[in-house]
């Protein structure tokens, strides 16, 4: 019982009731290691048994005492106006429980063999898991059921002078979720380095150069999470009612109800399968004063597992089956550097890294468009999408040389769309894929450290770029969600204003960054997800300022302390960004996220 985001939080903390748990986790493992040495040189086994259990207990005892609300306006004689807006509930308690078991079993043998510059390893694992809730299992026969998995997995790698490169694994993993025949999957995986910091006229000419590896890998990747779904080559019966005979003449009643599915089987579900390919570059210098590592890599997952929401009805199915049907390609780079120099008595270190990346829908099941710019397939995943704004009406004129909107009743200062389609109406139809997506697609940071003398200043920068969000809620749009909230500070500056209200014709501005203020449901005409409310994520962060000063030991040896640094820190000082009304990191499209801190912190570090 209670009042939602309307609720006092000193009531929500002190007059509820309360809550109490207990916990108890015990993890046991026993290892055993083996050299095998007496069998063949450089053999050994590595097994391990684990046993833990896991159990809690909840009770909850809550109440609710009466609330009155204030209102804005007081009455005549300028008393407070007071509604009730919760009555009183006596205290009441409910109780939970939850436990899970979890066993394991690993085993491992290992080779590792020289034979002059010729460096040989191999690795055999074989595991199984079981994971069994015990507690809270509900009516469901399968929540009784452990969830198993086992798997054989091995690694070969050579290397000759640590110069070339070879390594071989794959791995052969079942998995419960899938059909007998299509339970154990095979992924294996290839992968080659080159050091050419290693080859006698680098080591000879070019001794500057510590290490210069380029390698490549390929290899399969196997995925069997379904979302919570177990067991989906399993059909359901269901036999409530589920149509049936009437046996009887007319005017009799003899029906027997028959038996139907329920949930549909779909017995050839099996792995998604990732295929992944990586070429990389490692890169040291002048004694590891510079290093630098990257990589460009692409991922191409196949046979993603969804529903078939889309299957015509006359196939006849009175429920939705599941299939591998689903792709998708990402692709991009992803690097790091750092650059350490001394300059006499200072030392600097600069230090950075970046990762750009893009996918691609390839497939997927979804309903065929006439129009493909409405399709998913081919563009990225959780690509945004929207309506294209051209602006603010300007007046009557030009709604009626507009083509006609269907999103409720409008008037010049509302926002105006673009008729995507050509059609005349302005629509569903012409929503198209707008901006990128609110996960960056580009992610990078940067940093120094300097160090002299005692002195010491660490700075470190984050920044994210190529994301994009929509706006919206009662912080957005004014006067929606009923009465409750304020609109943040800035959005109705500007606004389209009308000329018989302000008495000046240039508030009638179609360009204006926000539309007639206008009392209305969230579907309405300016409430919709639209270029027009679009922004853009990129930001730039100063995430951590470190300034400190540590007390030379001569003078700390005389008070018999071994060291003393004196600090001051700062954290999330500066934020550069063109969204300004909240962080644009946290994509919150409403703007009702706690926002980040900004700290300062002086402190004094001792050590006896």
């Amino acid at each position: 019982m209670g009042t939602g985001n309307q609720t006092n939080p000193w009531v929500a903390a002190t007059q509820t009731g309360y809550n109490e748990n207990w916990t108890n986790n015990i993890q046991t493992n026993v290892t055993l290691d083996q050299d095998l040495n007496f069998l063949v040189n450089g053999l050994t086994f590595e097994g391990s048994f684990g046993y833990d259990t896991y159990n809690s207990s909840n009770i909850e005892r809550h109440k609710w005492p009466e609330q009155w609300r204030a209102e804005r306006h007081r009455d005549q004689d300028g008393n407070l106006i007071f509604t009730n807006i919760s009555g009183p509930s006596v205290l009441t308690q409910a109780s939970s429980n939850d436990g899970s078991r979890r066993e394991f079993l690993i085993a491992m043998l290992n080779y590792n063999h020289s034979i002059k510059d010729h460096h040989i390893g191999i690795d055999l694992r074989y595991n199984q898991e079981s994971n069994t809730f015990t507690q809270n299992l509900g009516t469901d026969i399968k929540n009784g059921i452990a969830k198993k998995n086992q798997g054989l997995a091995g690694r070969a790698a050579y290397n000759w002078k640590n110069r070339y490169y070879a390594d071989f694994n794959f791995g052969y993993t079942g998995s419960e979720n899938f059909s007998p025949g299509h339970q154990f999957g095979f992924f294996p995986a290839v992968s080659g380095a080159w050091n050419i910091a290693e080859e006698n006229f680098i080591k000879e000419n070019m001794k500057w150069i510590n290490m210069f590896k380029i390698r490549y890998s390929y290899g399969k990747v196997g995925n069997d999470n379904l979302g919570g779904n177990r067991f989906p080559y399993l059909y359901t019966i269901d036999g409530n009612n589920k149509g049936g005979y009437q046996w009887a003449e007319f005017g009799n009643d003899k029906n027997y109800p028959g038996l139907g599915f329920s949930q549909v089987a779909s017995p050839y579900v099996t792995w998604e399968m990732a295929t992944k390919q990586d070429l990389g570059l490692d890169l040291s210098l002048w004694n590891n004063q510079f290093s630098m590592t990257v990589d460009a890599f692409k991922d191409e997952r196949t046979g993603i597992y969804m529903d078939r929401n889309f299957l015509p009805s006359y196939v006849g199915l009175t429920s939705i089956p599941s299939a591998n049907v689903g792709a998708v390609r990402s692709k991009g780079i992803d690097g790091n550097f750092t650059v350490q120099r001394q300059f006499n008595k200072v030392h600097v270190t600069v230090r950075g890294n970046i990762t750009l990346s893009k996918n691609e829908v390839l497939d997927r099941d979804e309903e065929q468009s006439v129009y493909p710019y409405q399709m998913q397939k081919g563009y990225r995943v959780n690509q945004t999408r929207g309506l294209i704004a051209l602006g603010l009406f300007k007046d009557y004129d030009d709604i009626r040389n507009s083509p006609t909107q269907t999103f409720g009743a409008y008037q010049p200062g509302d926002i105006k769309y673009k008729d995507v389609n050509g059609d005349g109406v302005i629509n569903n139809d012409d929503v198209v894929a707008v901006g990128s997506t609110s996960t960056p697609n580009l992610v990078y940071g940067f940093g120094a450290s300097v160090t002299w003398k005692g002195f010491d200043v660490n700075v470190l920068f984050q920044g994210a770029g190529s994301s994009s969000f929509f706006i919206y809620g009662k912080t957005v749009y004014a006067f929606t969600e009923g009465e409750w909230g304020n609109i943040l500070k800035g959005l109705l500056e500007n606004r389209w204003v009308s000329a018989d209200i302000s008495g000046d014709p240039a508030t009638e501005n179609p360009n204006a960054p926000y539309p007639r203020l206008s009392y209305s449901d969230r579907d309405g005409n300016n409430y919709r997800n639209s270029t027009f409310w679009l922004r853009n994520g990129r930001y730039l962060r100063l995430r951590n300022l470190d300034i400190g000063y540590t007390l030379p030991k001569e003078m700390l040896h005389k008070i018999h302390m071994n060291s003393v640094r004196i600090y001051c820190i700062g954290t999330n000082l500066f934020t550069w960004a063109p969204f300004k009304l909240w962080d644009p990191e946290t994509t919150d499209p409403r703007g009702e996220t706690y926002p980040l801190i900004k700290s300062v912190t002086l402190g004094l570090q001792i050590s006896l």
